[in-house]
């Protein structure tokens, strides 16, 4: 029986409170490590909060919003993970999709914390569309099973298959992420039914062949960065095959802006190596959405912590072998 830890994709636009900052004493010495190494400050990750941004229908946004959004995901789940690890809780495998995989590989020992932190930061300060080209954008939608993906951009270009983010309780829909130019984008969802399809074009596109520019861009620092084979096996989503290798990871890391990222593969790679109990540590929209095969525990809020050990004895998961 394994014990896992799980991330989504995506970032944390909005603010999170002061509740696990103001608990745990980990997280606030991990905090201002974060805050002198990225000049972010606790009170910014903390309380800055982005969503009016992210509504305003801009096609451009300060890579100061992106890297912050980011940097406050990582930082709350890597934080959170410290916290576990201080009690006795440790992962037997970690999976992730996207931004999810990149902390997971930094929380497995795969990439040192600090250059995680300057990668983002020069990730997120790249153009969001190449110069000359129309703007990107993506397209959070949900989607009956009966109509499928290919019902929704079968055909249609300039918009393509970004992120499978999950499958909904419910038996009857997914939710899924589409990038592509913004025009055609906002095309789709003017076709659709109201509250299917979601434009975001504030953060530029992902996960799309469109996005070559991005991979140009990280290619070159992800080349000096250093790489190491993982304390923890990871899964990504970019296949639900097991990473143990530096050379895995780094393949991986630098795939993930052209190739659709997509939590399926996560979960079957989980399930495969006996995942039991997934941890789902910090701002993630899985947790009692989706379907997933194994039990799923958010530990968001300080309450969770007092809950997790429970959890983990209940399932029938031996810390003690960790």
């Amino acid at each position: 029986m394994a014990l896992a830890y799980t991330f989504g994709g995506g970032m944390a636009m909005e603010a999170p409170g002061r509740a696990l900052y103001d608990s745990f004493p980990a997280i606030r010495d991990w905090f201002a490590q974060v805050a002198e190494w990225t000049g972010i400050s606790p009170d910014r990750i903390l309380t800055e909060d982005f969503t009016a941004a992210f509504h305003s229908g801009d096609v451009s946004a300060h890579p100061d919003l992106r890297f912050v959004a980011e940097a406050r995901q990582a930082a709350y789940s890597i934080g959170i993970a410290d916290v576990l690890a201080d009690r006795g809780i440790r992962p037997d495998i970690i999976g992730g999709s996207s931004l999810g995989f990149q902390i997971g590989a930094t929380i497995a020992g795969a990439i040192d914390r600090r250059e995680f932190f300057e990668y983002l930061r020069h990730a997120t300060s790249s153009p969001l569309h190449p110069e000359g080209e129309p703007p990107q954008g993506i397209a959070v939608c949900v989607v009956p099973h009966d109509e499928g993906v290919e019902g929704f951009i079968g055909g249609r270009a300039g918009v393509d298959l970004a992120c499978e983010i999950g499958q909904f309780i419910d038996g009857r829909n997914g939710m899924y992420m589409f990038s592509g130019y913004v025009d055609a984008l906002r095309e789709l969802a003017a076709e659709k039914p109201a509250g299917l399809v979601n434009v975001v074009t504030v953060l530029g596109g992902g996960h799309s062949p469109l996005q070559q520019f991005r991979h140009d861009w990280i290619a070159p620092h992800v080349a000096g960065m250093t790489f190491t084979d993982p304390a923890v096996p990871l899964v990504s989503g970019l296949s639900d095959r097991k990473l143990t290798t530096a050379g895995e990871v780094r393949a991986d890391l630098l795939a993930n802006s052209i190739t659709t990222t997509r939590m399926a593969h996560v979960i079957r790679g989980l399930e495969r190596e006996g995942t039991q109990l997934a941890l789902v540590l910090g701002v993630s929209s899985g947790a009692g959405m989706f379907v997933f095969p194994f039990q799923v525990f958010p530990v968001v809020a300080p309450a969770d912590f007092e809950a997790v050990g429970s959890a983990v004895y209940e399932a029938g998961i031996p810390l003690g072998a960790r």
